[in-house]
């Protein structure tokens, strides 16, 4: 094996081997919001190191491998970890855009059933105890509705959740039906018909750009075509990558090219 085969191996098995399991990953990203709000600045620190500590050491152990195996191992390992690192970022984003979407449909779904639990005459606290069955964020509020609390607030805060921000309309909803003494189902109504408009919308939008996002995709991986074949046809590219300054040039462009152009086509096809 190469060395730069080699470099590139070893920095696959060093980030697998120091960054956490994505269910870790994944509940460090969605609890960050809850961390600062019960401990404030110390919370926020923690969330940070917690992030930044196991890309730091695959850094670390990345540049440690490629200055002991030479310059070409070096670029390659820097490739490698840039590919790697842009990667797990694009699945990490993915994984919570998912979480979030499964979240904004409970969220409907629970204001569908609030609507239907106040329709059928039950009082407010019970009815958001029956709604808080779908959608875990309104328990809360159940438990503020039961002992006579501010639930509007209560709303308010766990709308912060990915995917809850919705609640904050319904907070809004509340705290009207409250002060004008208006029917609370027939506003929780309304608002579970706009929510559900705005989710079809939303996955009218996803689908129709679902197209733009795949060729973005593939245009990022298309270098790697033409390096197997520029093989193919006798040259030896990632030689010329690895080894030369040109090279080198080459592929930090090509790199920073492929990069931006997910960026900022995720960035467009992402509806707000």
């Amino acid at each position: 094996m190469s060395p730069a085969l080699l470099a590139a191996a070893m920095i696959l098995i060093a980030v697998l081997t120091v960054l956490p399991r994505r269910s870790r990953a994944l509940h460090r990203l969605t609890s960050a919001r809850s961390d600062r709000r019960s401990d404030g600045a110390a919370g926020l620190a923690r969330s940070v190191r917690r992030r930044l500590v196991p890309l730091a050491l695959s850094a670390i152990v990345a540049l440690g491998i490629g200055l002991s195996l030479g310059a070409a191992a070096l670029v390659s390992t820097l490739a490698v970890g840039v590919v790697l690192a842009v990667i797990t970022t694009q699945r990490a984003r993915a994984r919570r855009l998912h979480l979030a979407d499964q979240k904004r449909a409970q969220v409907i779904e629970a204001c569908d059933t609030l609507a239907a639990e106040l329709a059928a005459g039950r009082p407010p606290h019970d009815a958001l105890e029956g709604a808080a069955e779908v959608c875990a964020e309104l328990r809360p509020a159940a438990a503020a509705a039961r002992l006579g609390g501010d639930v509007p607030a209560v709303l308010q805060l766990a709308a912060d959740t990915p995917g809850a921000e919705s609640l904050k309309a319904l907070a809004a909803a509340w705290q009207v039906a409250d002060r004008s003494g208006a029917a609370v189902a027939a506003i929780v109504d309304r608002l579970a018909a706009s929510l559900r408009a705005e989710e079809s919308l939303r996955r009218q939008i996803a689908t129709n750009l679902a197209g733009a996002r795949t060729t973005a995709r593939l245009l990022a991986i298309l270098p790697l075509f033409g390096t197997l074949l520029g093989y193919a046809l006798g040259a030896d590219p990632l030689t010329f990558l690895t080894t030369t300054i040109p090279g080198a040039a080459c592929l930090t462009a090509g790199l920073a090219l492929a990069i931006t152009g997910l960026w900022w086509t995720e960035r467009l096809a992402t509806y707000p």
